[in-house]
């Protein structure tokens, strides 16, 4: 289900056919305390609603904003649950390091995805529908899972592959560093060599706000 809200946000009401058409999705309905809901298998035998909500730099920056995210958070536990971050505005990449370290102070261990355009709105939704119908390792800790589920969104289209986001944290020592990397020549190289060629062009350019790069 997703909000009738949306229809009043208007850098969110262009998805709202993209969410008719989703077979999981489809329905239109009043939702207060979030935008989005779909079903999950939480295990092998136990169903859950997953909950998301549409938020975005500019948003983010009022009370409002801030307070709508904590509630969801307190009202869930923490669970089955994520924001969708549009990076809207000037220094999006900035305010969005922000966003990462207010996260981190409040310690809530809510995943972030990070999206530049409204359109992979739909392909978010489905990935992580998939990632959270299978079962999670009990050994994992909150915030391992919070930073991970992060990285493997900052890039431009398909989110990266579990391994290579293994790959990041082993040679990397947290989001900031592999921010500043990802900016400099010879750590452009490196994440080259250990994602490959194009999924390396598609993390660099992301965290330079160069898209252009990862047209064909």
């Amino acid at each position: 289900m997703f909000s009738s809200s949306l229809r009043n946000r208007k850098e969110w009401a262009a998805v709202i056919p993209s969410l008719k058409a989703s077979s999981y999705i489809q329905r239109e309905t009043t939702l207060e305390a979030y935008d989005i809901t779909f079903p999950i298998t939480a295990s092998n035998t136990t169903a859950a609603d997953f909950k998301v909500i549409l938020s975005s730099l500019s948003e983010m920056q009022s009370e409002e904003g801030k307070a709508r995210v904590e509630r969801l958070f307190l009202i869930e536990g923490g669970e089955h649950i994520a924001m969708v971050l549009l990076l809207d505005g000037e220094d999006s990449m900035l305010g969005f390091s922000n966003v990462q370290a207010e996260w981190l102070c409040w310690d809530y261990a809510m995943p972030i995805i990070p999206i530049t355009t409204v359109e992979t709105l739909p392909g978010c939704l489905k990935s992580l529908r998939q990632d959270y119908s299978k079962e999670r390792s009990s050994l994992d800790d909150d915030t391992s899972i919070t930073s991970r589920d992060l990285v493997r969104w900052c890039v431009y289209g398909k989110p990266l592959s579990r391994d290579q986001v293994n790959i990041l944290t082993e040679i990397t020592s947290g989001f900031g560093d592999l921010a500043g990397r990802s900016s400099l020549p010879n750590g452009q190289i490196a994440i080259r060599e250990y994602l490959g060629n194009e999924d390396g062009e598609r993390l660099v350019s992301f965290f330079t706000n160069d898209f252009s790069k990862t047209q064909g």
